[in-house]
């Protein structure tokens, strides 16, 4: 597979994400995510939530899979996504 498909995972360094688990995780959470954007979507009449952003390591990635280990969800995927940078307006 070429190296251009996946990003480069560095541990030390900034990574964005996207995590999908089973059920519903309230947006008050996302402090205790790292800060991730989150929201839910139906899939075969099941409620998904999709987290997304940057964490800034893996230790970061590990707190932010242990909170969701410790609110019981169950965690479908986790997926290192490039980072899209905002748009500036102009």
């Amino acid at each position: 597979m070429p190296d251009e498909q996946w990003p480069q995972i560095q541990p030390g360094k900034p990574a964005c994400y996207r995590i999908a688990v089973m059920g519903r995780v309230d947006e008050h959470w996302s402090g205790r995510l790292g800060g991730m954007q989150i929201a839910s979507e139906q899939q075969d009449d099941q409620p998904i939530t999709i987290m997304t952003g940057q964490v800034k390591d893996q230790a970061d990635l590990i707190g932010v899979l242990n909170t969701l280990y410790q609110i019981r969800t169950q965690i479908l995927s986790v997926n290192c996504e490039p980072c899209h940078e905002p748009e500036a307006n102009h």
